[in-house]
């Protein structure tokens, strides 16, 4: 009596692993795609998460908070299909990155099972050179007179005396500019009235002094806000010092597709739609908002 019923308990200890291996049903696959395989610094980079099983059978990736060199900017819910006996689970995830370089999206696991879904490369770039832009080659030593004419020490005296006017007037004019700046609206105010103030383009003519002034208002408040020397910054310098003090990486990708818009419009003769310019004009806005009410310090 004992021996059988140790061989009993044998026998279900053998099938126990085999039950548990048929609950995983076969035919499971899962894989990933990228709309695209680069992108500038701050674009949206789309990934589609698929898993086809079997109806019953619901298993799908865990997604963790956050990628090595990427920042996860949103997650849709989890769309399901039914055909008959196959089951479809799909996610869509929107990722962004503000490291340069060549990356890797790791893989993600099934839960429960050895499947695994592919990894994926991702260049992270900078804006690209002009077509026409040349890369010129070093010139040669010009050798130059060691003798030096009477006059050119009469015109140097005379520069000098220029110089030193000059250097006195803008002295001057910058400290009467400060006393006009210090009187002047604050640069939260000021920059919100520039914004209301500012008219959509009716015409092709009109849309590039229309980013123009766009492009303006922005690097105006930060000049002022933050002290930096906004108006010098291209837009790749702006982007890369901006995300020190603007910590929703949503919000810098939003600014940064709008910085990438009024480049386009201004170098490359770009012409968008009418809802392109609200939509420029009310990310720059917010923008704005945002860096005003931050508390961290330049």
């Amino acid at each position: 009596m004992k021996l059988r019923r140790t061989l009993l308990l044998v026998a279900l200890w053998l099938q126990a692993p085999r039950a548990g291996a048929q609950s995983i049903p076969s035919g499971i696959s899962a894989d990933i795609t990228a709309d695209r395989p680069a992108i500038l610094i701050g674009e949206p980079l789309r990934l589609t998460l698929t898993v086809r099983t079997s109806t019953g059978h619901a298993l799908f990736p865990e997604i963790p908070d956050s990628l090595p060199h990427f920042e996860i900017l949103s997650k849709s819910k989890i769309d399901t299909v039914i055909n008959k006996d196959l089951l479809q689970l799909q996610q869509v995830l929107v990722l962004t990155s503000f490291d340069s370089g060549h990356w890797v999206i790791p893989a993600f696991d099934l839960p429960g099972t050895n499947i695994v879904t592919d990894s994926l490369e991702v260049d992270v770039q900078f804006i690209p050179m002009k077509p026409g832009d040349q890369i010129r080659d070093i010139k040669g030593i010009i050798p130059v007179s060691s003798y030096i004419p009477w006059w050119a020490f009469f015109v140097s005296g005379a520069l000098l005396i220029v110089l030193i006017f000059l250097l006195i007037r803008t002295l001057t004019h910058k400290k009467r500019k400060e006393e006009a700046a210090a009187l002047a609206e604050p640069p939260y105010e000021e920059a919100m009235q520039a914004l209301g103030t500012l008219r959509m383009p009716v015409a092709s003519a009109d849309i590039k002094p229309y980013y123009s002034r766009l492009d303006e208002i922005l690097k105006r408040y930060l000049a002022r806000a933050y002290g930096w020397k906004a108006l010098q910054f291209t837009t790749t310098d702006l982007l890369l010092k901006i995300q020190d003090v603007l910590d929703d990486p949503g919000e810098r990708s939003a600014l940064a597709e709008a910085l990438r818009m009024e480049d386009a419009v201004k170098f490359a003769r770009f012409f968008p739609g009418n809802e392109a310019h609200q939509r420029s004009l009310e990310q720059v806005r917010k923008a704005i908002d945002i860096l005003h009410k931050t508390e961290k310090t330049p």
